[in-house]
């Protein structure tokens, strides 16, 4: 039989990050640049004639090659909204049927 009196030693654990770090309000929030429809149909106009890479462009533009790739993936969505859209649009959204939607709203 075995009777403790005194723990033999104590783990302590430090903490991850310091508290000051955690949710600081002094940074300020980073703005998000968006590109407009009209600079994302020049993207695709200047990757499908001019046939310049992506990192070629994404350093025109000033822009990630990962954001070029998202234009060229949504091309199609590009391409139908500027014809509906005006040109100073930032989000790229295709009207829907007003059936479809009420279809899907009911229960």
């Amino acid at each position: 039989m075995f009777v403790f009196i005194k723990p033999l030693f104590t783990v302590i654990m430090t903490p991850k990050c310091k508290s000051s770090d955690a949710g600081s309000a002094s940074k300020p929030q980073r703005s998000r640049d968006v590109l407009s429809i009209s600079e994302k149909k020049k993207i695709l106009n200047v990757i499908e004639i001019e046939k310049k890479s992506y990192a070629e462009i994404a350093r025109l533009y000033g822009k990630n090659g990962s954001s070029i790739r998202e234009v060229m993936k949504n091309k199609e969505k590009i391409r139908a909204s500027f014809s509906v859209a005006p040109q100073t649009t930032n989000v790229t959204d295709v009207a829907r049927d007003k059936v479809l939607l009420k279809v899907e709203k009911k229960p």
